[in-house]
Formats: C-alpha cells, sequence, structure tokens
C-alpha cells in the first residue's frame, strides 16, 4: 500500500530518493552494511510505501533509463525528481559553473542539459539543481561578482537548452540551497539567495525556474523552514520541497521527518494545505549508520507515519482560531493552541 496524504490538492503519494538507502557510509567511515545497487533499491522503496521515487544521474545514467522505467512500472512507481551531479567527480572539486576553468564550466554545462533530457524520458516534473561545490574554501579565492554572472549565465543556458528542445513538455528547474557543506561558504546557501539569482536570469526563462527547500539545509543556516517555505511560496516558486529533521546548525543529518521540530512540521503542513500547494512531498532522509540492512527502510516508514499523523492533525486545526488570536495579538495563546493540537 501506498502512503497518501488525504484531501492533499495534486499529488498524494509521497516522495523519496534512492539515495535514502545508502550503505551507512559518511565523512568520517566507510559502509557499515553492504551496498544495495541502485536499481534494487526501487522495489524497496515501493515495499516502504513510496510512490515517486528521485534519482542522482550518477545513480541512474541515461544509458540505464529504459530498464529503470520497466522496473518503476512494475512496482507501481514513478519518478517524481531527477538531479545532474556536480559534487562527486574529481573534476568539480572547484565547483562547476563556477569554476576558473572555462573548459569545466562547459562539461557542467553539458552535465545539466543531459539531466534534462533524462527527467523527459523519465516523465519527471522536476529538475533539481544542488549547488554541489559551488562556492569557495578561503577568502579571495574567487571573485564572488564573476561567479554569480557565471551562475546566471549557466542557468540561462540550460533554460535556453530546455525550451528550445522541449518547449512546452520542458520539466520545471528547481535549485536547492544548502549552506556549510560541502565548502566552508557556499554560493546560494540559502532561499532568499536563489530567488535573488531567478530574478537575474532572463525574463523569458524565470517561469521555468523555482526553489527545492529542504528542512535541513534551512535549519542548517540557522533559519526558519516554514518561513523559507512561505517565502517560496509567495513568489510562486515552491517547485518542489524535501522534508527531514535536524539538530539546528550540525551538519546535514538528514534525519526523520517529524522528529525534531513536529510543532513546526505540523504547522508547514498548515499552510501547505491553506496553499493548495500540489507538488510531491519528498523525503530527503538517510539511513543512518546504525539500522541493520533489515531496517534500511525504517526511516522512511518512520517519516512517512509521522508526515501522515501531522497532515491528519493540521486539517483539524480551526483556522477561525488562528486569525482570532492573530487579530487579537494573542501569540502565546497561538502557540499553546497548537501544542494543544500537536500533543
Amino acid at each position: 500500500m501506498k502512503h497518501s496524504l488525504p484531501g492533499k490538492a495534486g499529488a498524494r503519494g509521497l516522495g523519496a530518493g534512492v539515495w535514502n538507502l545508502g550503505p551507512g557510509r559518511d565523512p568520517f567511515g566507510g559502509p557499515t552494511r553492504t551496498e544495495v545497487p541502485i536499481l534494487h533499491r526501487l522495489p524497496l522503496l515501493a515495499k516502504a510505501g513510496i510512490e515517486y521515487v528521485e534519482f542522482h544521474d550518477v545513480e541512474l545514467p541515461l544509458h540505464q533509463i529504459s530498464h529503470a522505467r520497466e522496473i518503476l512500472r512494475q512496482h507501481g512507481l514513478r519518478c517524481g525528481m531527477y538531479t545532474p551531479s556536480f559534487f562527486a567527480d574529481p573534476v568539480f572539486q572547484d565547483g562547476a559553473m563556477t569554476s576558473h576553468d572555462p573548459k569545466i564550466r562547459k562539461l557542467a554545462l553539458d552535465h545539466a542539459c543531459q539531466a534534462v533530457d533524462a527527467t523527459v524520458q523519465l516523465g519527471a516534473p522536476v529538475m533539481v539543481f544542488w549547488n554541489g561545490r559551488e562556492g569557495f574554501d578561503f577568502v579571495l579565492a574567487k571573485n564572488g561578482q564573476e561567479s554569480f554572472r557565471r551562475l546566471v549565465e549557466g542557468f540561462n543556458a540550460v533554460g535556453r537548452y530546455a525550451l528550445r528542445k522541449y518547449g512546452r513538455r520542458s520539466p520545471r528547474l528547481a535549485i536547492e540551497p544548502k549552506p556549510n557543506e560541502p565548502r566552508a561558504n557556499m554560493y546560494l546557501s540559502n532561499v532568499g539567495e536563489v530567488l535573488y539569482l531567478i530574478s537575474r536570469l532572463d525574463p523569458l526563462l524565470q517561469p521555468l525556474f523555482g526553489v527545492n527547500p529542504e528542512t535541513a539545509h534551512s535549519r542548517m543556516a540557522g533559519l526558519d523552514f516554514l518561513w523559507d517555505a512561505e517565502m517560496c511560496l509567495e513568489a510562486k516558486k515552491l517547485f518542489h520541497i524535501h522534508l527531514n529533521a535536524q539538530d539546528t546548525t550540525r551538519y546535514d543529518q538528514d534525519l526523520p521527518f517529524g522528529y525534531a521540530e513536529p510543532l513546526k512540521d505540523l504547522a508547514l503542513c498548515v499552510v501547505l494545505q491553506d496553499a493548495k500547494w500540489p507538488g510531491i512531498m519528498s523525503f530527503d532522509v538517510k539511513a543512518p549508520r546504525t539500522d541493520s540492512a533489515q531496517d534500511i527502510t525504517d526511516i522512511l516508514t518512520t517519516s512517512a507515519e509521522n508526515l501522515k499523523r501531522l497532515w491528519a492533525k493540521a486539517w483539524k486545526i480551526d483556522r477561525r482560531k488562528i486569525i482570532r488570536y492573530r487579530s487579537e495579538r494573542k501569540f502565546t495563546a497561538l502557540a499553546g493552541y497548537l501544542a494543544r493540537c500537536l500533543y
């Protein structure tokens, strides 16, 4: 049985990435369990109740797409998102679109355009750009103004390719901000920077571009994920969403959704319900090193059950009470009401 969010506008099924079921590797240690081949993870995702699957290009290259589509069909799965990887290959050690080397910038553009083709072949509605290694570790190692102009130039080029080749069939292109990792200073580290970048793109291409905010990434920057999501909604740029949990400003933990700040996660459900947001509610979580191979999907099951509980509670919240508390400026009382709804 697939997980579903009753009453949700648009996509009601849930999404997850194949990378969520990794071998337990982290920056400080190697695998703690046998790595499951990428395409063998698809039945596991289906068994965990996931409907929409996500891939990086290094996980599902173009030549494997036809085979992957058959497996997806067999298990009632669909591709929700595809993304090019600008961080794993050593050639991108100093960035992709912002690299000093024009040959590497051209290679990054080729990767991105190939990912557009793969996204279309998979039938995914969104292609996501994570900022990868776009940034610097030492001050003045890059000219920031020049780097930003290169980002504008690069995203314009990808957008033109997508529209020229696919027109209305082009996937939407979402940019995923992240601070602190894997470089000390990241370009496009938060939602505000991404929205500013989009405002600098070719006006004809701007409707093609939006944002993929992630809970953990906002909290890593010391920002509020709810406000980040609302800012994207107000700008009509919330193209995709990645849900997880995070212990404030630590390294990117990818904990189960609903674990760290359930009251704010409840508020997020209220905001998305009221906005009638139609996109896919997708998890970017990571099976921890301490879980065994037999328990590798527990993080998805836990995240999905938490989301469904919070989603159901959010429907029961009396919006008229929220409005009344706001108008009477009883904000502490509003916090108490939301806590009663949660607990």
